[in-house]
C-alpha cells in the first residue's frame, strides 16, 4: 500500500507545546496511510522520546535555535541540510513548525523540492512588540514573505489568526485552526505520594503550592512570576512557589530571588520529567507569559483540575474562562495578579467551585485525538488518497483537450 510520505521540521525537540505536538502525531498518526519523518537541530531535550523508525530521523547539525547575525552562516548551511533531507525522503507533504525551522524549512522546500505541498504551524506567534520594533517588523516581513510560498496555515489559536490576519501574514493562503491537544484522562504513578512528592522539594505537607510550567525565556516572563510571588509572600507565608525550566534568564531570576530573601518559598528546579505529579501537589497554576499560542502546559492543569491565574494573551483566554475556571489579567500588571493569587488562596470555597467548574467543561476540542484526526483530515485535504487506498494522486494536472480529435477518411 502506497503511503504520503509527511516530513515534519521543527527547529530542536526541546521540552515545550510544539515539540510535544509533533511527537504526539507522529506517535498516533494513521501508520497505515502515512509514513513520517522528522528532522531536527541536535542537543534537544526530548531527543530520546522519537521513538519511531530511527531511519525517520534526521539531524541538521547546523541549525541554531537562536536567530541572530552570527549565526547567518550557520542557517546557510542549515537551509542546504534540509534540502538533503528533502531530496532522501521525496515526500509529499513538508508540514514545518517553530520560527527558525518555519523560515528555512519552507525556503529549502522552495529550492529544493517544490512538488512537496507545504503546512506551518504557529504554536503563538513567535516575535512580539516587547522584543524591540525593528525586530518585530523583520519579522512580520519575513512571515508575510514565507506564507507565500505555504499551502497552509495552523494556528492553533483564533487570536494567532485574527493577528496574523490584522498583519497581513498569509493573505490569501488557506488558514486553519487545529488546536494543540494533549491527554484529558491523565494517569499519576500507581504508588504517587503527594506527601512524599512536596517533601522531595522541600514543601511541607500543608503548604499551597502555585506552580508555572515553562522556561527561563525573555517571552516566559520569570522575572514577574518572581515579583508576584514576593507580593503574594508579604502576606501569605504557607505558600510555595514552582517554576520549571531553564534558559538565559535563569541567573538573573535566581538572583533576583536571593536578593529578595525568598529561596526557601520560590523555586527554579530546572527541568522536570514529573509535569502531571507538580500539578497534582498544585492549587494553582500561573502563568505570566507575554506571549503563547495555546499553552499544553495549561491544558495539562485543566486536565488535572487545577485552577490557573494566567496573563490574558493570545489562545489563554480560549482555554480559561474568566472568574469561572481561572482569572484573566492584563499582561504585566503584577499586582492584579498577585492579588488574584491571593484571593484563590485564600478561599477554599471558591478555589473548590472552579474545580467543579474545570470538571464540567467540555475540553473536547483540545484533545490529542482531536488535534491529530483533524491533521490527518488537512492531510488529506492536500494530498488526496492514491488509487490504492481508494482514490488517484496526480501532482499536476493534465492538460484539457478542447478540440475533438479527427478521425481518419473523414471529409
Amino acid at each position: 500500500m502506497e503511503k504520503t510520505k509527511i516530513l515534519y521540521f521543527i527547529t530542536r525537540l526541546d521540552q515545550g507545546g510544539a515539540q510535544a505536538s509533533v511527537l504526539a502525531t507522529m506517535k498516533t498518526i494513521n501508520k497505515q496511510q502515512f509514513d513520517t519523518y522528522l528532522a531536527t537541530g541536535p542537543g534537544g531535550r526530548l531527543d530520546g522520546k522519537f521513538k519511531g523508525d530511527p531511519s525517520h530521523l534526521f539531524f541538521i547539525k547546523a541549525l541554531k535555535h537562536d536567530v541572530k547575525v552570527k549565526y547567518a552562516f550557520h542557517d546557510l548551511v542549515a537551509l542546504i541540510q534540509m534540502g538533503l533531507v528533502l531530496r532522501k525522503v521525496r515526500p509529499d507533504i513538508v508540514h514545518t513548525n517553530a520560527p527558525k525551522a518555519g523560515i528555512l524549512g519552507r525556503l529549502a522546500v522552495r529550492i529544493f523540492w517544490r512538488r512537496a505541498k507545504v503546512v506551518h504551524t504557529f504554536h503563538g506567534l513567535g516575535f512580539a512588540k516587547e522584543q524591540g520594533e525593528k525586530h518585530f517588523k523583520f519579522f512580520v516581513w519575513v512571515e508575510k514573505t514565507c506564507a507565500k510560498f505555504t499551502d497552509v496555515l495552523v494556528f492553533v489559536s483564533r487570536k494567532n489568526a485574527a493577528e496574523a490576519k490584522e498583519l497581513g501574514i498569509g493573505k490569501g493562503t488557506r488558514s486553519e485552526i487545529i488546536r494543540a491537544g494533549v491527554n484529558f484522562n491523565p494517569i499519576l504513578p500507581l504508588k504517587f505520594d503527594p506527601v512524599a512528592k512536596k517533601a522531595s522539594l522541600k514543601i511541607p505537607a500543608n503548604a499551597k503550592v502555585v506552580l508555572a510550567l515553562a522556561n527561563c525565556k525573555p517571552l516566559k516572563n520569570p522575572l514577574h512570576f518572581v515579583f508576584a510571588a514576593y507580593k503574594v509572600l508579604q502576606q501569605l507565608k504557607n505558600v510555595y512557589f514552582i517554576f520549571t525550566g531553564d534558559g538565559p534568564l535563569r541567573e538573573q531570576v535566581l538572583t533576583l530571588v536571593h536578593n529578595l530573601n525568598i529561596e526557601k518559598q520560590v523555586l527554579f528546579p530546572g527541568w522536570r520529567n514529573d509535569a502531571l505529579e507538580l500539578l497534582a501537589i498544585s492549587d494553582i497554576y500561573a502563568s505570566v507569559s507575554l506571549r503563547e499560542g495555546l499553552p499544553m502546559s495549561l491544558l495539562e492543569a485543566m486536565s488535572m483540575r487545577v485552577p490557573a491565574v494566567c496573563y490574558d494573551v493570545d489562545g489563554i483566554s480560549e482555554v480559561i474562562t474568566n472568574n469561572k475556571t481561572g482569572f484573566l489579567v492584563a499582561p504585566s500588571d503584577i499586582n492584579t495578579f498577585a492579588d488574584k493569587l491571593k484571593v484563590l488562596l485564600r478561599h477554599k470555597q471558591l478555589m473548590e467551585r472552579f474545580e467543579a467548574n474545570i470538571d464540567r467543561r467540555d475540553f473536547s476540542e483540545f484533545t490529542a485525538a482531536t488535534m491529530v484526526k483533524k491533521q490527518e483530515r488537512l492531510y488529506r485535504s492536500l494530498v488526496p488518497p492514491t488509487k490504492k487506498n481508494g482514490g488517484k494522486r496526480r501532482f499536476f494536472r493534465r492538460k484539457r483537450r478542447y478540440y475533438k480529435p479527427v478521425k481518419k477518411g473523414a471529409d
